[in-house]
């Protein structure tokens, strides 16, 4: 402000007529606010009266454009609590009792004395992941402040990122054998014990008409049942798999998760470990055995695409993420996988289908003959042709 503005705004204020001037501008426009404020009191009383009951059997989307800038108020408590489970699984993509599972799991994590109970801000959060609502829309739905809605979204997100290692963790040696048991028995690929991959999200807001948007991989290994049995979140702008591989902490503990028989499947973008398998380069003319391991590795690999489909379809907030800050960035998608886990654990996947196990038994392989990474993939080569020549009915 100039010394010309500073003079005219003294001036203006000492002048007694401008003075009672100010003050009649200053009533009126406290009338006005006043007048806006009590009509608005009285429009919100008029269409709850008139169109409470509507609202409770009508998508609110239908009754309720979220175009206008009016907070409806006691939309959660008489209408979202008295949902079905049909209401709950199109509108949070999850079971009533498998949100009020995580809504017990967390009570013992929240801050006690908010004027918002926990049961409103989990269904908020999960309102705002599982759709296309903005901040602001649903602020308008669930009668808050815009800022309010942001703050419950970003502190729910943090609390349940939290609760990583009670459900993302690498499965004991009895659970491998499991999921070892049922990938033999279906793709006839033995001693495998998980699948790896990265899937891509851009950080964009839902209306952007930016040519170019940052990215971040999310790296997870998942198991037959689709959980994620560990995730790693790369640097913002890191694309290529092999660099978020080696920055996480799997590419320097896997050899301790997994015995030397056992290995995980990974693409060819993933350098070939003994651990670690991956197809034979399509780079280099392929023998026909050659040929049958890169099917058979390409099928059971496609686990992990489906569990990022999952997560991808169930939380499309992840598809549009309009955050800035890294680190909130990473939580968001680490309580995605949290709860992706959770949601497996109490409902399952009907995608999933249980098949009778034909093959129980592992496969053998000899340290002493089998010393390194090249020799133990055609091994494996080996063994998945014999196996396919001595059933020729098996349909890979």
């Amino acid at each position: 402000m100039d010394r010309f503005d500073k003079e005219f705004i003294t001036q203006m204020f000492l002048d007694s007529d401008n003075v009672s001037t100010m003050n009649r501008v200053a009533v009126a426009i406290t009338n006005v606010v006043t007048e806006h404020n009590e009509n608005m009191v009285a429009f919100n009383e008029a269409l709850k009266n008139e169109f409470g009951q509507v609202l409770q059997t009508v998508d609110i989307e239908e009754v309720w454009p979220l175009t206008q800038k009016v907070k409806y108020e006691g939309y959660y408590e008489h209408t979202v609590q008295l949902f079905d489970d049909e209401e709950y699984l199109t509108r949070f993509k999850m079971k009533k009792s498998t949100v009020q599972a995580l809504i017990n799991c967390l009570k013992e994590n929240i801050e006690t004395g908010s004027t918002i109970p926990l049961d409103k801000k989990v269904h908020i959060f999960l309102w705002l992941l599982t759709s296309d609502y903005s901040y602001n829309e649903v602020a308008l739905l669930f009668g808050l402040h815009k800022a309010s809605v942001s703050y419950i979204f970003h502190k729910m997100a943090l609390l349940i990122a939290e609760q990583r290692y009670h459900f993302i963790s690498w499965p004991s040696i009895e659970e491998q054998h499991v999921t070892r048991i049922k990938v033999n028995s279906k793709y006839k690929i033995p001693n495998c014990v998980g699948f790896i991959d990265t899937c891509q999200f851009n950080l964009r807001a839902k209306n952007s008409k930016k040519s170019k948007h940052d990215t971040v991989l999310l790296q997870a290994v998942c198991d037959e049942s689709l959980m994620f049995i560990d995730i790693h979140i790369g640097d913002i702008g890191k694309t290529k798999k092999s660099k978020v591989f080696r920055d996480s902490s799997l590419a320097h503990e896997l050899k301790n998760f997994v015995d030397f028989e056992s290995h995980i499947l990974g693409d060819s973008e993933y350098k070939l470990k003994k651990n670690l398998i991956t197809p034979f380069s399509s780079e280099e003319l392929l023998t026909s055995e050659e040929m049958k391991f890169n099917e058979v590795h390409w099928k059971a690999r496609s686990y992990i695409g489906h569990a990022f489909e999952l997560l991808k379809e169930r939380f499309r907030k992840l598809n549009h993420m309009d955050i800035s800050n890294p680190n909130a960035v990473s939580t968001l998608i680490c309580a995605a996988c949290v709860l992706h886990n959770f949601i497996l654990l109490h409902e399952g996947c009907p995608e999933i289908k249980e098949e009778m196990i034909t093959c129980n038994e592992g496969v053998t392989i000899d340290p002493s003959l089998v010393t390194t990474a090249v020799e133990k993939r055609q091994f494996l080569c080996n063994y998945i042709n014999y196996i396919n020549l001595d059933d020729p009915e098996n349909d890979l």
